[in-house]
């Protein structure tokens, strides 16, 4: 029998929890330490299948009769005004469908489910503060991380985010819409609809951007974030204590790669803190993943976009300059593979996308056309 706290209630804390209350049944004791001065992202998420399957599982939830957090559909993206400007529609393959929702909600639902102990404090440092087997700390970014971490190469680095109380019913995925600086997600929530129009403030002024984005989507109130797209070198800290969020990692979230991380990192830890894979194992594991994510999105501004201004020049060429021989060849690989081979061979999976994610974007956005 174990215990395991969890510092942090944002999205990363609580699809922690959750891993860990479904898979380590060694575990008797899971505690999440909620800082109520620390705001709840209100911003719509959109998710992967796998955060579906993982509330199903623990929570019951469901988009018919346990609704919570006012999940609604994604069935998949739709990328407009990337490559020669025709939609790319990516769905999810097989049955699977995403959620988008208010991580705010899912937070609540979590601290109120009655599956596990709720302490409202706010704590300083895990390790001296906290009497626990194991931490996961999930507060956040440090304020200053960058001797400990390492950047994730990126075009942006910026957002603006709004929140317009409208939504229309026959949106049931994330739409991702190339702008002259950058691209913007419309993610339909229940009873709202989210925007972030992501830019490079060292390109693009927040004046400028700001006037692009009420224009271009009918947008009010602007919220402004600037981001860096950054790792830490481990996600161990100290001798019982994780990182994972925001606290581990900070990628751009086309391809909603952000949910996957946080159930990546706990699934990785997961093999060291009840299985017997060595803390070096599992580090080198999470590294290599979001490495790989890093190269996948980046590849993403290869194909370009129907501007041709200093953003995309800016993005094509970094993405050209920092891509690598591996993807490269693991690109040439899935491509040159039927569909049903995909299927009924056994093929690694890069990062958090499986080879058949791979070969559908490359193909859609006219790459090997």
């Amino acid at each position: 029998m174990g215990k395991l706290a969890i510092v942090g209630a944002g999205q990363a804390g609580c699809l922690t929890a959750l891993h860990f209350y479904k898979w380590a049944h060694s575990i008797d004791d899971i505690t999440i330490y909620h800082d109520p001065d620390t705001p709840m992202e209100e911003t719509g998420q959109g998710t992967t299948l796998s955060v579906p399957e993982l509330l199903t599982h623990t929570l019951g939830i469901n988009l018919i009769d346990n609704n919570p957090i006012k999940a609604t559909i994604k069935s998949g993206l739709l990328y407009e005004g990337w490559s020669n400007g025709d939609p790319i529609s990516s769905p999810f393959t097989g049955s699977g469908l995403g959620y988008h929702y208010i991580p705010k909600l899912l937070s609540e639902v979590v601290l109120n489910s009655g599956k596990f102990k709720v302490e409202t404090k706010k704590i300083v440092d895990p390790e001296s503060e906290i009497d626990s087997d194991w931490i996961f700390d999930c507060r956040g970014r440090l304020h200053n991380n960058s001797e400990t971490s390492n950047e994730l190469v990126n075009p942006l680095n910026s957002v603006l985010l709004s929140n317009v109380p409208e939504v229309d019913p026959k949106l049931n995925y994330t739409r991702c819409v190339a702008t002259p600086n950058g691209w913007t997600f419309v993610i339909p929530n229940f009873d709202s609809t989210s925007y972030g129009y992501l830019y490079n403030k060292d390109i693009t002024t927040k004046e400028d951007a700001t006037v692009d984005f009420k224009e271009r989507f009918g947008v009010d109130t602007v919220k402004n974030l600037e981001f860096r797209n950054y790792m830490e070198s481990s996600i161990w800290h100290g001798e019982r204590t994780v990182l994972n969020g925001n606290r581990f990692c900070f990628l751009e979230p086309l391809e909603a790669t952000s949910t996957d991380s946080y159930i990546s990192v706990a699934r990785h830890a997961f093999d060291h803190i009840v299985g017997s894979e060595s803390k070096d194992n599992v580090n080198f594991g999470v590294q290599r993943l979001m490495r790989q994510n890093e190269k996948f999105i980046l590849s993403h501004y290869w194909s370009n976009s129907i501007y041709d201004t200093p953003f995309w020049e800016y993005a094509k060429n970094l993405n050209s300059q920092f891509l690598n021989k591996e993807f490269e060849d693991y690109i040439s690989m899935v491509v040159n593979k039927t569909d049903i081979e995909l299927y009924t061979e056994t093929h690694p999976s890069w990062g958090t996308f499986g080879p058949e994610n791979i070969k559908r974007w490359y193909i859609l956005s006219h790459k090997y056309a």
